[in-house]
């Protein structure tokens, strides 16, 4: 089986999958029956058989004519001798169980989820197999997952890592008169008029009318429009987005995701991009656990240190528009800042949520750059706990000799908690007059204890090595600032040089730093973020995962990867694989080159 991915968004992703000698079908997809009693649509492009018959050139995927003897869907409480794989020419039966004890190796392969129904109504058992499954089977693997899909799960289902779903739920509840809908199932007795136009709907005038095949092939319509719907937000990358628009109105699926992003942020991590570019709307609580934003908070308090010399702590509130620094309330905090002689002394740190803290030299990285959140001045429990354990392990790793605090006093309260000797100096608004001037006032007296001057060169130098330290590490931070002799331009359009030699430069597009092939020595040097590929590879505009052979797997989607043949830089790009897919993979594009030697 070949497998070309186009987009990624979470464990989901679209792509082409060949298969039966050269037979294609889009993923994520559905499989629909070909039996004597069901015939599948005309826009099918897998078909599921449990004979020989052809499919007239659309995929074939066998499943076993009696499900039960040939251990397709079963409990998962059966015996253990019940629990164990059979491989087949395309496609692996994967047993799942309630200890999610999975015996499967990387492979290219279809790989049907066994008794996953049975499975299905325990969250965390569920949700604890699939991850295993599809972290086991590698990224060449398609996973399956018969007897559970409808409308309202499909995009779940799909952010967890499955490809292929069937239709057998759209089936067994149309027995029952039950109607699919993206918001949840509903009894056709139920409904008073009809809310859909599909194909099955417009032929008939109530929804009393409606038999079981009309039901079911209503279910089938409303289920391959979702699946249109689950492409296009993994194209723009809004699949989550789409999963929290489904789960609103069902505990049960709010449960998986919830268990999704708390306890396998490894998982999820691992296929989040550094850097995107639509809007992270982080409008629920359960946005203190995205992956990205967690990232986000690791990185600043294991990666980023303050910039050297600055001695005073500013904590400010948010705004709306981001970066931060091009808002009003920024911009009125600025000039009072400004104001004071001596102010690169000062270091501005920007307190909320989901991020927690902010250093203003990290606004410009995603996603500090573009999230938003509803803003209602009402802080949640879980919000001021994240906001207070952040704060304190950062202050623990930076020192400050002064904390001065203009956040609004429930802000200010939740800082208060951490550390008590803080300077306060909000007085109703953070950008009333009175306020502004309290700020003025605290700050003049505060830089006024310090006799020695930080220059603007000297402070916009070491603000640059602390973003360097967040996106690449402290010591390749540290190694390539010291070989950096010269900066030109301003911020964001900043090159960095030595010995007249580009050694990086900030891209505004990307909002990160790109290196050159100078900069990426410092890379393979430290082993990080480095993609080895084979002796005589030839690099031109791209490498391909067939020619990678050795990755750090902590390589993420979109950093800076440098590229290395015969044990020497032959190229800088950005990643467009993670790591460990860049190795399962046999097709696409691992690493989009800049520069080669």
């Amino acid at each position: 089986m070949k497998l070309k991915i186009k987009s990624r968004d979470g464990a989901g992703r679209t792509g082409i999958m060949q298969i039966d000698g050269g037979v294609e079908a889009s993923i994520p997809n559905i499989v629909y029956f070909d039996t004597d009693r069901f015939k599948p649509p005309d826009f099918a492009e897998i078909v599921g058989v449990y004979d020989d018959r052809e499919t007239g050139g659309k995929v074939r995927i066998r499943y076993p004519e009696h499900p039960w003897l040939d251990r397709d869907i079963y409990p998962a409480s059966m015996p253990s001798r019940f629990h164990s794989t059979v491989e087949e020419e395309n496609q692996i039966i994967i047993p799942c169980d309630m200890e999610a004890i999975v015996n499967v190796k990387r492979n290219s392969k279809i790989n049907l989820l066994a008794n996953l129904v049975s499975i299905y109504p325990r969250s965390r058992q569920f949700v604890k197999n699939v991850v295993k499954i599809r972290e086991k089977a590698g990224y060449g693997a398609l996973l399956l997952a018969p007897g559970i899909a409808n409308a309202q799960n499909l995009s779940l289902l799909v952010y967890m890592g499955i490809d292929l779903v069937d239709v057998t739920s759209a089936i067994l509840w149309a027995r029952k008169g039950m109607m699919f809908f993206p918001e949840g199932m509903v009894h056709s007795k139920d409904m008073e008029e009809l809310s859909c136009d599909c194909p099955s709907c417009r032929k008939v005038r109530s929804p009393s009318d409606m038999g079981f095949k009309d039901i079911m092939m209503h279910n089938i319509h409303v289920m391959n429009q979702e699946l249109k719907r689950v492409r296009y937000a993994i194209s723009t990358g809004r699949l989550r987005e789409l999963v929290e628009s489904r789960i609103s109105s069902s505990p049960e699926l709010a449960e998986k995701f919830r268990i999704l992003n708390e306890e396998f942020y490894q998982f999820l991590e691992e296929r989040t991009p550094v850097s995107r570019r639509t809007k992270l709307k982080a409008v629920l609580l359960d946005s203190l656990n995205y992956p990205e934003v967690k990232r986000f908070r690791e990185r600043l308090l294991e990666r980023y240190t303050k910039p050297e010399g600055a001695s005073i702590l500013l904590l400010l509130p948010c705004s709306a528009k981001k970066p931060y620094s091009l808002s009003k309330s920024h911009r009125k905090f600025r000039e009072a800042i400004l104001s004071c002689d001596n102010h690169h002394i000062v270091h501005e740190v920007i307190v909320t949520s989901p991020l927690g803290i902010v250093p203003r030299e990290l606004e410009n990285f995603y996603p500090a750059d573009r999230y938003d959140i509803p803003v209602t001045g009402h802080w949640f429990e879980d919000e001021k706990r994240m906001i207070r354990d952040t704060f304190r392990e950062y202050i623990e790793r930076n020192h400050y000799d002064v904390i001065v605090s203009h956040l609004p006093e429930s802000l200010n309260k939740v800082i208060i908690e951490e550390i008590s000797d803080v300077l306060a100096t909000c007085i109703d608004n953070p950008v009333s007059k009175k306020s502004l001037d309290r700020l003025r006032d605290v700050l003049k007296d505060s830089i006024s204890q310090y006799n020695r001057a930080i220059k603007p060169s000297e402070r916009f130098r070491n603000s640059i090595k602390s973003m360097m330290m967040y996106q690449f590490g402290r010591k390749v931070a540290e190694e390539l600032m010291d070989s950096c002799d010269q900066i030109k331009g301003s911020f964001p359009n900043v090159r960095i040089y030595g010995k007249g030699k580009l050694l990086a430069s900030f891209s505004p597009d990307r909002r990160m730093f790109s290196l050159s092939i100078e900069g990426a020595r410092f890379l393979f040097s430290n082993r990080v973020y480095t993609v080895k590929v084979a002796d005589g590879f030839d690099i031109k505009g791209s490498i391909l995962a067939p020619g990678v052979l050795e990755t750090d797997e902590d390589i993420r989607i979109e950093d800076e990867v440098a590229v290395v043949r015969d044990d020497r830089i032959c190229g800088v790009g950005i990643a467009r694989m993670n790591g460990k897919e860049m190795m399962d993979m046999d097709y696409g594009e691992a690493v989009k080159i800049r520069y080669h030697t």
